[in-house]
Order: C-alpha cells, then structure tokens, then sequence
C-alpha cells in the first residue's frame, strides 16, 4: 500500500472554543495513538486531509505525518483510524491516527474483492454471496495490501470458499477462523404460486345466491299466498251442506185414506 505525505503541527491547546476558531480557519484537530508512545495532540489542514482521504483506493489510508512546531522534525509513519464529520455539513471535524512502527506487524481488516463470474451464476442462475466481506490480517505496514482478490469463476451452486481457500499476498497472515466461509453461491429463490390449482373431483365452490334468484324466489312465494289449498273448496261445500234442512221422512210419505 502506497504512503501518502500528510504535513501536520503539534496543537498546543485542546480547550473547545480555541478549537472551535482552529474549525473556522480550516483547521482540523486530530489525536496521534500508538502502543509505545502517549497520545499526541496535532493538528492538520482540512483541504489537504481532504485531498489525501479522496485521492486513496483503500479503506484503509497509510500517511507520513510530518510534524512541524516542535524541538526538531518528527516524521512518523500511521494510518487514518477514523474521522468525524458534520452529520449536516459533512465538513470534518476531527481525525485519529494509530501510529506504527515499519518493522513491526499490526492487524488490519482489508476488505475482500470476487474476480471473475462464478460458474452457477453464468450457467445455472445462482447467486454470489457475500459470508464476508472483510478480513482481519496481520503483517507490516509495507505488506498490508489495499483489498484481497478471491477468484470465484470455478464456484458452483451449493459451494463455498473458506478462509483457508483464500490466497493472500506475501507476508500477509489472516487471522479469522480456517473454517469460516467467505463467498457463497446460492441457488436462485423460486417464487411460490400465490395459490395451489384445485385438483379434479374435489369439492365444488359453494352456490352462490343472486338478486335474480332471489326476487323469483321471494315472487313465487307471493303467488302461492293467493291461491287456495286445495280441499279447501270443497270444505266449504261441506259447511254449507250442513246448513240445509233434510226433508222429513215421513212428511214426504203420502197421507194414507180412511175406508
């Protein structure tokens, strides 16, 4: 990984709103951390700090801090830890760098890259995954690589590549667990059928009752009302019948004459 020159002064003062003025003149504060050293308070130019983090391919970013303003020049070698910036401006407000020494390793992640299209991807419609997507390694500052390239073109669905699969640049040693994988290809996710044809001879769908069928319904009942059960009439027949005075028998006999 290339290093970049990044110029920077040794800050003197750490009190809020003096270093509210150094944001206002383009200033930006920053802390220096290593394992051998105390924490270095510094201070650096926005615009060039901004060229550097713009200018770099790497998450990671090596710098040469030149350090200026005390006894002597001080060069030293560190790597832009993190950055904070203006949620509503985006300007930077601060940086941290974790110096490091050139002959002594130190743990990095480094993001992992695919090269080529897996084969069930191209032929089968499968799908790369990511399992990972970094890997924490260990080595020298001039080893540590900008990302880690991991052919893919021989993967099939179902297969995976481990971290133990994974070929890395000299010097560079990975610290995640052997087993764990890395890229994946999947087989493609089938969309299920909103819903299932019904089989023959099943149950048939319930009647369903219109307005039609229920206005002739509801019509053939009203002229059912009008008509007379039958029998009926001729009850009535009966009811009269039985109003009717029988002839008198013996009125109806002829008067008998006397010799």
């Amino acid at each position: 990984m290339q290093q970049v020159a990044l110029k920077a002064n040794y800050r003197k003062t750490t009190r809020r709103g003096e270093v509210k003025k150094l944001r206002a003149a383009g200033v930006v504060p920053g802390v220096v951390y290593g394992a051998h050293t105390k924490p270095l308070s510094v201070e650096v130019s926005g615009k060039e700090l901004g060229k550097v983090l713009h200018s770099s391919t790497s998450e990671n970013v090596l710098v040469e801090l030149d350090l200026a303003g005390g006894a002597a020049a001080d060069k030293r070698l560190a790597m832009v830890q993190e950055v904070q910036h203006d949620h509503l401006t985006g300007t930077v407000l601060h940086v941290d760098f974790h110096e490091l020494k050139a002959d002594e390793k130190f743990t990095a992640s480094v993001p992992v890259h695919p090269v080529g299209e897996a084969a069930g991807v191209k032929t089968s419609g499968g799908v790369l995954e990511y399992a990972m997507r970094y890997l924490r390694v260990r080595c020298l500052p001039k080893d540590l690589p900008e990302q880690i390239n991991v052919d893919v073109a021989k993967m099939e669905i179902g297969q995976a590549i481990h971290v133990s699969e994974v070929t890395l640049p000299a010097g560079v040693e990975a610290l995640d667990r052997k087993d764990l994988p890395v890229f994946i290809v999947v087989a493609p996710q089938v969309e299920e059928e909103a819903a299932a044809t019904p089989a023959e001879g099943g149950a048939t769908e319930p009647e369903v009752i219109t307005a039609k069928k229920v206005e002739g319904e509801e019509g053939a009942a009203e002229e059912g009302k009008g008509e007379k059960p039958k029998g009926k009439a001729e009850a009535g027949k009966a009811e009269a019948g039985k109003g009717e005075a029988k002839p008198d028998a013996k009125a109806a006999k002829p008067e008998a004459k006397k010799k």
